[in-house]
């Protein structure tokens, strides 16, 4: 696994550019998560309007909906459990505040390939149908 030196302290000459990847991570993350909500809340509205058109319930729609908004809340948990500490974690350490070199393979050799393997299994219906 191929990731750039996010652990640097203070003195580091790339101290100032991975502050900057951390707030682009943190703002993409966030992006994300409103993104998806905004889909949910849509979805769910469309949803209503055209059981109200039909007059009818329609348990499919109801089951649509729900599998969506399990999606959309398992997509979000997910990268949130594994981009957040790791974001955390990395400033932290550039502000010196831990010395947090011990858990960078753990995060670069386990937990953020485990959020790339997950994403296409959910977005592919393989874990939720």
């Amino acid at each position: 696994v191929c990731l750039f030196k996010y652990f640097v302290t203070r003195d580091d000459p790339q101290h100032v550019y991975v502050w900057f990847v951390q707030f682009i991570d943190v703002l993409c993350f966030i992006i994300i998560t409103c993104s998806y909500t905004m889909i949910s809340v849509i979805n769910k509205a469309s949803s209503k309007e055209l059981q109200a058109a039909s007059g009818v319930r329609d348990k499919r729609i109801m089951k649509r909906n729900k599998t969506l908004n399990r999606k959309v809340l398992i997509i979000i948990t997910t990268d949130f459990f594994c981009w957040i500490p790791f974001i955390f974690l990395c400033l932290l350490h550039s502000a010196e505040v831990v010395n947090a070199t011990q858990w960078y393979s753990l995060f670069s050799m386990i937990i953020l390939p485990i959020n790339s393997i997950i994403n296409p299994m959910l977005y592919d219906d393989l874990i939720i149908k």
